[in-house]
């Protein structure tokens, strides 16, 4: 009696293509790969981002404007002697011009450029007028020390244009007579500062 024997090939019970195994294994590289770099860049503290982008204008052309200022008509002028009392105080009336060609902001300071005892009993005001023969004593404006004056706006001033200004030096009240005779240096700087346009 001859038998014979088949023999059937098993197949695994869990046997799985070999595409699937490698499908799962490139998700948990990308995986960790993701994870990865969202924790470095959570440990380096910041977001980026890459922003870009472009406008085209018409042509223009740029231009320097130029400012420059005449007190009575000349770059700095003398003051002169200001003979001033407690009961008589002084006036000095001054123009600034501009001669550049852009419109500007004028402030005025005074600095005391001598010692003296009676530096500190003066006082000072730079109010704007419209005329020379307007410039006297008591015009609207705060007086203040001499030492450390400063009108942060004496307002605008157009290209090319003329402004007039007084300027009024007085003695306080309760001056010392022991201050006599005594004399003040100072400076007045007036300055310009361009507007924007």
């Amino acid at each position: 009696m001859h038998a014979a024997l088949q023999h059937a090939p098993r197949r695994a019970a869990h046997a799985r293509p070999r595409s699937s195994s490698r499908l799962r294994s490139a998700a948990l590289t990308g995986l960790i790969l993701t994870g990865a770099t969202v924790l470095g860049l959570a440990g380096a503290g910041g977001t980026y981002a890459l922003l870009s982008a472009r406008a085209e204008t018409s042509s223009a052309t740029i231009r320097a404007g130029t400012l420059d200022l005449r007190i009575d008509g000349q770059a700095s002028a003398a003051l002169g002697n200001l003979p001033v009392s407690p009961a008589t105080p002084v006036v000095r009336a001054f123009t600034v011009t501009s001669v550049g060609d852009v419109p500007s902001t004028l402030r005025g300071s005074v600095t005391a450029t001598t010692a003296q005892q009676i530096t500190s009993s003066a006082q000072v005001r730079i109010t704007p007028v419209a005329s020379a023969a307007a410039c006297a004593p008591g015009l609207a404006g705060a007086l203040a020390p001499l030492g450390n004056y400063s009108a942060p706006n004496l307002g605008r001033i157009a290209a090319g244009a003329q402004r007039t200004f007084c300027l009024e030096v007085r003695l306080a009240a309760n001056t010392p007579v022991a201050q006599s005779g005594q004399s003040i240096g100072f400076t007045l700087d007036i300055t310009a500062t361009q507007e924007a346009s």
